[in-house]
């Protein structure tokens, strides 16, 4: 017995020392269901805030530029971004006034879409983002040079302004990308 008793202290005191070790050296354990390799990158948080709106990213985004003229913020996955600095993937948060009902101003937006053949309404309808109300759209797009996008629009009224968060990936990128745009849509603060 006395064996027995000794292996179980032994045992008991390495498990002991192992969980001290984690807890003291805040030792992290990243889960990566994508196959990515890189399993061990450390990514901080950071913030930006303008045009009345703070966008809270992952280290691993960065600022990048952007073709609308309504844009406020653009941030885009670093791995993607291209020598214009235009991200791949990326979120671009958008303020546009308005006049009269929100739903028909936002739904008008999309009129458009279904007349065009490089557009695809996906689906569409209202969410609940942190308790706020939104009209979401998701819809695919083709471009001239053959790239076709997925893109999932968040629309919120604040005031006479309309803003749209849309998440924006090629199709075979977007469902792997598409936890992270929506931690990041959904941590999206209007000041």
């Amino acid at each position: 017995m006395n064996k027995l008793t000794a292996i179980g202290v032994v045992i008991l005191l390495i498990v002991i020392v192992v969980f001290g070790y984690i807890i003291v050296n805040d030792v992290q354990f990243n889960h990566n269901n994508s196959g990515n390799t890189n399993t061990n990158e450390s990514v901080k948080m950071l913030s930006m805030s303008k045009g009345g709106v703070t966008v809270y990213y992952p280290s691993n985004w960065v600022l990048s530029q952007t073709t609308s003229n309504n844009s406020i913020i653009a941030i885009s996955k670093q791995s993607g971004v291209d020598n214009r600095e235009i991200g791949q993937i990326n979120i671009n948060v958008e303020k546009k006034e308005f006049s009269g009902d929100f739903n028909t101003f936002v739904n008008k937006s999309y009129t458009n879409i279904h007349a065009d053949k490089a557009f695809n309404l996906v689906s569409s309808g209202e969410v609940a983002i942190n308790d706020e109300k939104a009209l979401q759209y998701i819809y695919t797009s083709s471009s001239n040079n053959g790239v076709v996008k997925q893109h999932k629009a968040l629309w919120f009224e604040k005031g006479n302004q309309a803003y749209v968060i849309m998440y924006s990936a090629p199709v075979d990128k977007y469902e792997a990308n598409l936890p992270a745009a929506d931690y990041i849509m959904s941590h999206i603060k209007f000041n």
